[in-house]
């Protein structure tokens, strides 16, 4: 089975276009070292990760009771900038965007990133030209995607039914279901397979999965 053949590409930043796993990973064991809470591998990462980042946190043992989500995330980003500038796209990203491109399909970019830092790492990582629009949030708090989403999808005239979304996490998945598009997941980021055992969206192990499933090539 192959995947729809969109006339509109939306794409999360973190862990999909960008391969930024092994630094968030290590940016909150940081944060939990500090506070003499167990650190976190990647695997453990992938498997703990999640949307909105207030329950990731807990998970992990923060106590957002006692301290401020805001005083938290912007800890975890002062050592996340330190690091995001080196990070790569992930591998098949760009032969995608460029598969995209010369189809004419209009590429976005939807994020829970904040805005002013997102559209920050477009440019940094030499993506701007695939994208239309960048649409992230207006904090780092990083909560749903969903409002936004419904802006872009309202802004940008886009037909629900016809848009491909493309990211590495559940919530990416339920972002795409409540516009009302058809999701695809790209186990190179956030969330490992165990967290999709039950979904019913596409789910590839690479970006060349998901191009030979975009050819009619290969079962996902």
């Amino acid at each position: 089975m192959s995947v729809i053949r969109p006339t509109a590409v939306v794409w999360d930043f973190n862990g999909t276009l960008l391969d930024d796993v092994a630094l968030a990973a290590a940016s909150i064991s940081e944060v939990l070292r500090r506070r003499d809470l167990p650190v976190l591998d990647v695997a453990m990462h992938r498997r703990v990760f999640g949307f909105p980042i207030s329950a990731y946190y807990e998970r992990l043992g923060l106590d957002l009771s006692v301290e401020a989500l805001t005083d938290l995330a912007d800890e975890f980003h002062e050592a996340y900038l330190a690091g995001v500038e080196g990070c790569s796209l992930n591998d098949g990203v760009l032969g995608l965007l460029e598969h995209f491109q010369r189809s004419d399909v209009p590429q976005f970019i939807l994020s829970a990133a904040q805005q002013s830092l997102l559209c920050s790492w477009v440019r940094v990582h030499g993506v701007e030209p695939f994208f239309q629009l960048v649409y992230g949030l207006p904090d780092r708090l990083a909560k749903t995607k969903i409002d936004r989403g419904i802006d872009l999808f309202r802004d940008q005239h886009i037909v629900p039914s016809e848009t491909l979304f493309i990211g590495d996490t559940d919530h990416d998945v339920e972002v795409a279901e409540a516009l009302g598009g058809h999701p695809a997941v790209v186990l190179q980021g956030h969330q490992d397979r165990a967290r999709f055992t039950e979904a019913t969206c596409d789910v590839f192990d690479d970006f060349h999965g998901l191009m030979s499933a975009l050819s009619g090539t290969e079962q996902p």
